[in-house]
């Protein structure tokens, strides 16, 4: 049995006074609360075990805080999703992805120098080494970008052997080179499966445009990218960079206990997103779009069977349990959606844009949708906006992972700096509840039945 008791003292931003106590067989156990900035408060059971030999039990950590971050806020009640403290809507309108990608590693927005350094930075570090590209050849053709993306950031550490102390005191930011490069791995990683021939990086492009240009202009041909990409590609990505400890996040944070190498640490992240949204889910973004548009069905026929129950609803595109209603990602990416479409009037010929706009009006008008909490989220509206910009759907997650890499090296740094303090020198290392055979005695194999 667990009950609270509130003392009226003023409290800090991390510890509060309020404490709950756990009874167990006849003895209480005084529990501290820990509340974060943003109002929310947990349960600290750090000492849990020690005292009680409990262990708390929850299979799915939805009720577990892993960790303290500073990073990012998602704020449910209101809707709002920060980045530092800044609401993503203000990014977005406001700056561009490697100014958010500063304030996510280094805190802070930077200044107009740190601006210009830091893109100096990610300018001249975009190249990798001449060697790697024999390691692009040993693909088969048919390789999925993702896989060559994930094998291609490990391979990095190869040509980054020193520590992360090491090479800071020396002045090398390998943060911001792995930023930098990633763009030029997922390009070529695009490149080797299509067959195309690889484009080296230029300098003298921004961040996005570089990795457009790489992963679209080819040698026989003069390629200009569209200044509406590269801002939309900008903007797609500042939704992604971030998003508190979803699986990929707690992912890198968890290895990054053990002090891993970074190239290491985001290889596991990226592997997250292989084959997750295909596996999970039964309704994907391009595909249905698809099977609207070719068997020229209206939206409503598409969805009746799992609306009907006749089928069970499983989808990436609709819903996001950590809020209620439309999720301020996808407020932003929708009217990015239909900004576009504005300006684009052609569009409206492409049946595929045409479902889009007709499901996306069926479910904000379908109480199915609307009381189950399905609406569409930053996954949908990001894939009709990949589809225009004619990246194909084998690279949505690529792309998503150059946006959410941001993310993963703030977390990566967090939680090593964590993982190297005095009380936090250790892993991470989960419990469980052994539910198998209890102990047995060996039975010689000419005894067994």
């Amino acid at each position: 049995m667990a009950s609270s008791s509130k003392k009226d003292t003023e409290v800090n931003s991390n510890q509060s006074q309020d404490l709950a106590q756990l009874e167990y067989k006849g003895k209480q156990y005084p529990l501290n609360i820990i509340t974060g900035t943003d109002g929310q408060a947990a349960l600290d059971l750090r000492n849990l075990h020690k005292d009680t030999k409990l262990y708390g039990y929850d299979p799915m950590l939805t009720n577990i805080a892993l960790t303290e971050s500073s990073i990012t806020c998602i704020d449910s009640k209101n809707n709002k999703l920060l980045y530092r403290g800044y609401d993503i809507e203000d990014l977005v309108k406001n700056t561009e992805f490697i100014e958010v990608a500063y304030l996510l590693i280094q805190g802070e927005l930077p200044n107009s120098q740190e601006y210009k350094d830091y893109s100096l930075i990610l300018s001249r570090h975009s190249m990798i080494h001449e060697s790697m590209r024999n390691f692009f050849d040993g693909f088969p053709g048919n390789a999925h970008p993702l896989a060559i993306l994930a094998t291609m950031v490990t391979s990095l550490s190869s040509y980054y052997p020193s520590s992360y102390e090491g090479n800071f005191l020396l002045g090398v930011d390998i943060k911001a080179r792995l930023l930098s490069k990633v763009r030029t791995l997922a390009a070529w990683a695009y490149k080797r499966s299509c067959g195309q021939p690889i484009v080296y990086p230029q300098d003298s492009l921004p961040y996005c445009k570089n990795f457009l240009n790489m992963m679209f202009s080819v040698p026989a041909e003069e390629y200009e990218v569209s200044t509406e990409d590269e801002t939309l590609l900008n903007q797609l990505l500042i939704l992604y960079s971030d998003h508190e400890q979803n699986i990929a996040t707690s992912t890198v944070r968890l290895v990054a206990s053990s002090q891993a190498n970074l190239f290491v640490s985001i290889n596991a992240g990226v592997s997250t997103l292989w084959g997750a949204r295909e596996s999970a889910s039964e309704v994907h973004a391009i595909s249905m779009l698809k099977t609207i548009s070719e068997k020229n069905m209206k939206a409503e026929q598409f969805f009746e069977k799992f609306i009907n129950g006749k089928k069970p609803f499983k989808s990436s595109i609709f819903g996001h349990k950590k809020y209620l209603g439309m999720e301020p990602r996808a407020k932003i990416a929708q009217r990015l959606f239909h900004d576009y479409l504005k300006s684009h009037p052609e569009l409206s010929q492409y049946p595929l844009i045409n479902a889009a706009r007709e499901v996306e009006d069926f479910i904000l008008g379908s109480n199915y949708f609307i009381e189950g909490n399905l609406l569409p989220n930053l996954d949908f509206y990001s894939a009709i906006l990949f589809q225009i910009m004619k990246i194909p759907e084998s690279m949505f997650n690529v792309i998503r992972v150059i946006g959410k890499l941001a993310g993963w090296l703030a977390h990566w740094d967090e939680q090593y700096q964590l993982s190297k303090a005095k009380n936090h020198d250790h892993p991470i290392r989960a419990q469980q509840i052994y539910s198998g055979r209890a102990y047995r005695p060996y039975v010689p194999l000419n005894k067994r039945k």
